[in-house]
Parts: C-alpha cells; structure tokens; sequence
C-alpha cells in the first residue's frame, strides 16, 4: 500500500521537483498531479525561460530523462524550460506519480481533506482525498 496521499495543483518546475523530493523520501507516496493543461511542459502559457545547463546543475539527474540534443543548453529559452519540464514530469510518472491533464479543481474542502475535480482524461471526475495538499496554480 501507499503512505501518505499527496495532490499538487499545477504543473510548473517547483511542483514537479517537490514531487520527486517527496517520492526521494518516501517511495510509496501516492501523488497526484492535476492541471488544466493538455501536457506537462507545453502549455498555453510557456513556462519562465531558463539557462537549461544551469539549471541541470542543481536538479537530480534521477529525476529526468532525455532532453533533445537540439534543445538550447546554454542561452536563455522557455523552449528549454518546457522539455525539462516534460522530461521531469515523464521521470515522474514512471516513478508511479498520477497525471489528470485537463482537470479543473471545483472544490477544495480542507476540513475534510478532500478535493472535487472535473476533467477530460481518464477519470471525467470525482473526490479525492489527500495528506497533503501543495497548490502551485
């Protein structure tokens, strides 16, 4: 069984990275990621422009994979920021973590620990209850 039930809101390089760090501690976490976006890494609203090698150096390499060659590695681009995040996020969901593309969150009920969502992937939508909840919209 899992451990503790962690629900990220959003999909940016803070809540990816958090959801290794927690899965570095505690391998049998159940996470659960949702976001309004079709893919992780390629929204409607680029990510922030980063220095690709830069950033590689303070990331563990555990926690993504292949990044294109022919991505820019040492200049200053959001087309950077958006394959490391899609490599961050696929590392992710083979280390087990859940991803609901394209779900809103309709309630957030922090007395019960539950939150309601709506969506277009796999499950269309439901209540899900959660230990912790980290919110990075």
């Amino acid at each position: 069984g899992f451990s503790l039930r962690v629900v990220i809101l959003g999909v940016n390089q803070e809540s990816i990275c958090q959801a290794h760090s927690i899965l570095d501690k505690d391998n049998r976490a159940l996470i659960t990621i949702y976001t309004e976006d079709a893919e992780a890494g390629f929204s409607e609203n680029p990510p922030e422009a980063i220095i690709l090698n830069e950033v590689l150096e303070s990331i563990s390499s555990k926690w993504y994979g292949t990044i294109p060659e022919a991505v820019v590695r040492d200049n200053i681009s959001s087309t950077s920021s958006s394959w490391l995040l899609k490599s961050l996020a696929i590392r992710l969901a083979e280390r087990g973590a859940k991803f609901l593309l394209h779900t809103r969150i309709s309630k957030i009920d922090e007395e019960n620990q539950e939150i309601s969502f709506r969506g277009g992937g796999e499950i269309p939508s439901g209540v899900q209850r959660y230990d912790q909840l980290l919110d990075y919209r």
